[in-house]
């Protein structure tokens, strides 16, 4: 059993026992710059190690997160808008699958690709839609509920 399954198979058990998965897509516009050196990004949930030649995303609130270019490429498009320091707008894809997202009323943790993450009672744990019948997916990530509300609409209920 690898690391990620370990550290997340309780939560994920019991958000897929109560059906608290519901698909959602990505509405709101974000800034991305291509990350030339490794570095420490402190996202909301807690610091994480980007690669270079990842991608440092920047959202409506000025959060950060670290992205792989096949990520960013699948989820967002990229504007012909660059402002300060490189950061070049990208806009969510119509045609991206969007993902899973589960609130959770309890605080939280998870071990995603990017590291340990944190979440307050009532942020959402996510995973990749295309992950939506994999019990312990690779990739899950936690979004901080305000901001979850702020630049996500709800797709369907598949829980």
């Amino acid at each position: 059993m690898n690391s990620e399954i370990s550290c997340n198979k309780g939560l994920l058990d019991h958000l897929a026992s109560g059906r608290a998965w519901f698909r959602a897509r990505k509405t709101g516009a974000i800034a991305a710059r291509q990350l030339e050196l490794d570095q420490t990004v402190e996202t909301l949930e807690g610091p994480v190690m980007a690669k270079a030649g990842d991608w440092l995303c920047r959202g409506a609130a000025g959060e950060l997160w670290p992205q792989s270019s096949a990520e960013l490429e699948a989820r967002y498009e990229a504007t012909e808008e660059v402002g300060e320091e490189g950061w070049r707008k990208y806009l969510p894809r119509g045609d991206a699958e969007g993902v899973m997202a589960a609130q959770v009323p309890v605080p939280f943790s998870v071990l995603g690709k990017w590291g340990q993450l944190s979440g307050k009672a009532g942020d959402f744990v996510l995973k990749n839609y295309r992950d939506r019948n994999v019990a312990y997916p690779e990739d899950v990530w936690v979004v901080d509920q305000s901001l979850f509300r702020a630049t996500y609409e709800v797709v369907g209920n598949e829980g």
